[in-house]
């Protein structure tokens, strides 16, 4: 019998000896002359073994790496039929018998054996059809860290003097990284964002923001690193400046050659989308508008979907939304989808889900994320090749862009119809080691960013070793991301990585394949307007009280935050960060639960599902438009995915479409003191009136102004339930039917007890009352502080020109 120390000894020898006679004729590393190429990989599989808790000296992490280079090699020879690996699966083999011995080997031999793993699996990996002989495009860029919100703004790299990066090719993914830089000396100092690649393979689209030589000084006290504070800003480097910082879009010849800028002005244009047909689709805040949260230091300008020619001409709004949407990419249908911010009447935090339209920005329609705080934001969606999968970045909101990756299937997307909220059985989480970052208080150590996918099973990622950045996980250092190869058998490689700033966004410069071409469907007949059809309002998720059908709809508008960005500035009501709005108008609903309606187009619109009482059943927190002629159809209210009605053709398809009925005075847009104070005046002031005596009460109700807002507003607020970002929420993520604002205001239940019953309140007021709750209880439905002013005074304001 041998000692043990002999044994090692002699298994060293042995791996050391097969290594040498038998596997290294089967393997080729990725073959470099580069200084140092080579030992920059290995010292990337250090910390990657690092990441988890280890050494690559350590037994699992050498039975880990061959798990993964086999499931590689099976995969690439299931899908590749052409593709000859017979001298990889003899070395794995080999492997295979050395690993089964992996405990007695010497650290050193298993440190050896790990290594020529990984060597073999960064040869199947260039090997892989989808990335061989493939250059790959991507930017180097610093980030401002604060949120996701201030990313694709100008003004804070201005403001923060960041700057560097450039767009850069990779020629030799894998094999090399050396790089070709297509902008050098071109533009000036600045920072770069959002590049894209067209359908030809011949342009780059990306965004830009240039820095100014201006002094700065940044504030000591009162804001995050990098923010603003108001006494500090200088009047040149201030966010109301006419010509200050903002990203403008440009694109370049693969080549370097025809370096141009597409848009131009005082608005942020960023991540460029290129359609099949050459359309290019972008965010812009040429809109205008602001986010409804901001702090004092933090300008948000609204952010939403655009389209223009290849030349920047003809540039329009595809999406009305009334606060900020992101990132988006064609799907393999045909339509668009991006990420957006939607938190009508709820949590802002929260609810940034993946959402999809047509290209011509008709049809936009949830797909996941819009009902969940299990993710808090759903960023950079992306079609995978060949599939109807969707892959995307589950991020956070208090951070830089970043996070877990996921493989989301439409297909399989549902809402749970118990709770109403989305479902998780669609999704396939591909890095389950990276918790999702805000949900509610884990920040992961380590993140991806910008997956590219190459197939449902390879993809080219942005990666970092190093915690997300942002205010809220803490970390106020840019964490540097390198481009990776990624694949769901375990595999990471490192293509490309500096040191010194972020490489992102990587991105072919061949795309395998167009999706679908969508025709716009839009009727020049409807003019300005559009039309919507409901198929039967009673078909609902989440079940209507059967003792209350719905007789018609409010069709409310939204009204864009505008002349300042500062939250709760100026206050709109009870609700927190609450966004003004109008109603519309009121349309009938026919006894078989249909609707059909025409609607102006170009407004944020939300409906109401409303009961012969005059009260909301059901509502909704999000919003909806239409673009001019379009005809825009919907089963239900709510209703399960994937299910329609039972049921011929709906009643109120086969009249004329019904024509608004306008609500009644103070309405449009709200205002208290004209839709609520004359019922309190005809029939509640004669008691409450503050006085003492026989059948008086100390709870004013008269109209007389009380700081922003009136004595009786201020009173009534203990008799008032409504929606918003905050624990005074009658529910954070969804609304449940028989819930709404007169439901769960005792102020309705008052208006029938005992004492007030023999009060002479007519129905058309009780309406009205029901009207204001279901509302959400607002006063004022203006921004601007001299149409408040005029609110408070009971005056009537025009609709803001913000629409």
């Amino acid at each position: 019998m041998f000692g043990e120390d002999a044994m090692r000894r002699g298994s060293l020898a042995l791996v050391l000896g097969m290594l040498v006679l038998g596997v290294c004729a089967d393997h080729v590393a990725a073959e470099s002359d580069e200084p140092g190429f080579q030992a920059l990989i290995r010292a990337d599989w250090a910390r990657q073994e690092q990441r988890r808790g280890r050494t690559i000296e350590d037994p699992q992490a050498v039975r880990d790496a061959l798990v993964s280079a086999e499931r590689l090699q099976a995969a690439l020879s299931e899908q590749f039929s052409t593709l000859d690996l017979y001298a990889e699966r003899q070395a794995l083999a080999r492997f295979a018998t050395l690993v089964g011995a992996v405990e007695t080997m010497e650290p050193a031999a298993r440190c050896e054996l790990y290594c020529r793993i990984r060597d073999l699996t960064r040869r199947l990996v260039v090997r892989n059809p989808f990335l061989a002989g493939r250059p790959i495009a991507f930017i180097k860029c610093r980030r401002f860290v604060c949120q996701m919100l201030h990313e694709y703004i100008g003004y804070y790299y201005n403001y923060d003097g960041l700057h560097g990066g450039g767009v850069y090719v990779l020629e030799r993914p894998g094999h090399s990284m050396a790089t070709r830089d297509l902008i050098g000396d071109k533009l000036p100092k600045g920072n770069y964002t959002t590049p894209s690649v067209s359908y030809d393979g011949r342009t780059i689209y990306f965004a830009f923001t240039p820095l100014s030589d201006l002094e700065r000084r940044h504030p000591s006290t009162g804001s995050h690193r990098g923010m603003p504070a108001a006494e500090d800003v200088p009047e040149s480097l201030n966010y109301y400046t006419a010509n200050r910082a903002c990203f403008h879009i440009y694109a370049v010849g693969v080549d370097g050659s025809n370096l141009r800028q597409l848009t131009h002005g005082c608005d942020d244009n960023f991540n460029p989308c290129p359609m099949p047909d050459g359309t290019v689709i972008f965010m812009s805040s040429r809109r205008g508008g602001f986010c409804r949260c901001d702090n004092p230091f933090e300008p948000i300008p609204t952010t939403t979907l655009h389209s223009m020619q290849p030349d920047g001409s003809n540039q329009r709004i595809l999406s009305f939304h009334e606060t900020n949407e992101w990132h988006p990419a064609p799907l393999n249908d045909g339509r668009i989808a991006y990420c957006r911010w939607d938190y009508v009447d709820r949590s802002a935090a929260h609810f940034h889900g993946i959402w999809a339209c047509n290209p011509d920005g008709s049809n936009p329609l949830a797909l996941f994320g819009n009902y969940t705080k299990r993710i808090s934001t759903c960023f950079q969606p992306r079609a995978v090749p060949g599939s109807n999968r969707i892959v995307f970045v589950a991020g956070a909101h208090h951070a830089d862009v970043g996070g877990s990756l996921v493989l989301f299937d439409p297909a399989r997307a549902h809402l749970n119809q118990e709770s109403g909220e989305d479902d998780f059985r669609s999704l396939e989480i591909l890095t389950p080691e990276v918790p999702f970052p805000e949900a509610p208080d884990l920040w992961p150590s380590s993140f991806y960013h910008s997956p590219w996918p190459l197939s449902e099973d390879f993809y080219l990622v942005a990666f970092s070793f190093d915690p997300l950045s942002g205010m809220g996980s803490g970390v106020l250092d840019d964490t540097k991301t390198g481009i990776y190869y990624f694949d769901r058998f375990g595999n990471l490689e490192l293509l490309y990585r500096d040191s010194e700033i972020s490489s992102m966004n990587a991105t072919l410069l061949e795309r395998p394949r167009r999706p679908h071409e969508l025709a716009s469907v839009l009727d020049p007949a409807l003019g300005g307007e559009g039309e919507f059809i409901l198929a039967d309002v009673n078909w609902s998720l989440l079940p209507f009280p059967a003792d209350r059908p719905i007789r018609s709809l409010r069709v409310f508008q939204i009204l864009p935050k505008s002349e300042t960005h500062i939250a709760n500035q100026p206050r709109i009501g009870y609700a927190n960060a609450e966004s003004a709005r109008l109603l519309l108008g009121t349309v009938p609903v026919e006894t078989d639960g249909s609707a059909c309606f025409r609607a102006p187009a170009g407004k944020p619109l939300y409906f109401q599902a409303v009961d012969a009482n005059g009260r909301a059943v059901q509502g909704m927190r999000s919003l909806t438009y239409l673009q001019p002629g379009e005809r825009r159809g919907c089963v239900g209210c709510h209703e399960p995915t994937g299910t329609a009605p039972p049921r011929q053709m709906p009643l109120a398809v086969q009249r004329a479409p019904s024509i608004l009925e306008a609500g009644p005075d103070g309405s449009g847009p709200i205002s208290y003191p004209r839709l609520v104070q004359p019922v309190l005046d005809r029939s509640c002031v004669r008691c409450h009136d503050g006085s003492n005596g026989e059948n008086k009460s100390d709870l004013l109700l008269t109209g007389k102004p009380a700081g922003p807002f009136t004595q009786s507003y201020e009173s009534l607020r203990p008799f008032v339930r409504w929606y918003e970002w905050g624990g005074a929420s009658i529910h954070q993520t969804v609304t449940v039917p028989g819930r709404m604002g007169a439901d769960e205001s005792p102020l309705s239940a008052i208006l029938d007890d005992e004492t007030h019953r023999k009060i002479t309140l007519t129905d058309t007021d009780r309406r009205r009352l029901y009207l204001w709750l279901d509302a959400n209880a607002p006063f004022y439905g203006a921004y601007i502080q001299k149409e408040q002013l005029a609110q408070q005074q009971g005056e009537a304001v025009p609709v803001p020109a913000l629409q």
